[in-house]
């Protein structure tokens, strides 16, 4: 598998990890948060959101010198080959389980086309996995490649500032590869039924994150998981292991960086907002958080 084919597949993979949270709060606005406790040097939190879009990946001035005089760079996990390899053999069947054996002939005849849109030759498709497809078309077609989180990580790696993942790779696909496969399907059905707004939700999450604001961010993407699927049970209990869970590992990894202080953390901007969100948890753990942008 080529460089760029595996930067495409983590890509896709953290397009869904950042894309919910299910519980809303108080009304919440800002991208960049100060995190400070007495005696310690204030640490930032900034809210990115997976996408291509210029608007969204140069930074702005406020945030800028924060990140680049940072004396650390967290992230939800590193985008280092090691890792970004391990993701795309996730994605695939081992053995002789494939796709087209797993799903009635229609449905992958239907998953193929709709990939064909993703340049996702249908060699490829066979091998992936139900949730690896699910993910595949959560988002519109990659064009450039450049996505906010990966230019940042990349930018930390040349201005020498140390790296962190908040998880593992391993804990990332866990969420994914224990959902059983007949629930995979059933994700996979609701996500080919709403294929078609796709690009119409995306263009509107971009819209609310370029307003900063967390909590109709929140309330939008709650709103359109709702809609689109038949089985909330099922999706209610996915996203609380996918976010939920999450949230509170990460904040408990990221509080090493805090307390050497001056630490920038940069996590999907739908991870901040809500009663189990970063910013609520950080604040039970008696940090103070500030709307800096």
């Amino acid at each position: 598998m080529k460089f760029h084919d595996t930067y495409w597949l983590i890509s896709l993979f953290l397009v869904l990890l950042t894309a919910q949270n299910l519980f809303a709060d108080e009304s919440q606005k800002g991208l960049l948060w100060q995190i400070e406790k007495p005696g310690l040097t204030p640490s930032y939190i900034f809210g990115t959101i997976h996408s291509e879009d210029p608007r969204v990946n140069k930074l702005p001035p406020i945030v800028l010198p924060r990140f680049e005089q940072a004396k650390s760079a967290s992230f939800e996990i590193l985008m280092d080959m090691p890792n970004l390899l391990k993701v795309a053999s996730a994605m695939f069947f081992t053995g002789e389980q494939s796709l087209d054996k797993l799903i009635d002939e229609t449905l992958y005849l239907s998953v193929v086309k709709a990939l064909r849109q993703h340049q996702m030759p249908a060699t490829m498709v066979k091998r992936l996995k139900p949730w690896a497809v699910v993910m595949t078309l959560s988002s519109p077609p990659m064009k450039t490649g450049e996505f906010l989180d990966l230019l940042l990580y990349q930018k930390a790696q040349r201005l020498q500032i140390p790296t962190y993942g908040l998880e593992k790779v391993e804990e990332q696909l866990a969420v994914f590869d224990d959902i059983s496969l007949d629930d995979q399907i059933i994700l996979l059905k609701d996500t080919l039924k709403n294929i078609n707004e796709v690009q119409t939700v995306f263009d509107k999450l971009h819209e609310l994150y370029l307003q900063r604001d967390l909590t109709t961010l929140l309330k939008f993407s709650i709103e359109e998981m709702k809609n689109g699927s038949d089985n909330l049970s099922l999706v209610d209990s996915f996203y609380e292991r996918l976010v939920d869970d999450r949230n509170i590992r990460m904040v408990k990894r990221m509080e090493a960086r805090l307390q050497e202080g001056n630490a920038f953390i940069a996590i999907g901007a739908l991870h901040l907002p809500g009663k189990k969100g970063v910013l609520k948890l950080l604040q039970e753990r008696g940090y103070q958080v500030l709307a800096m942008y």
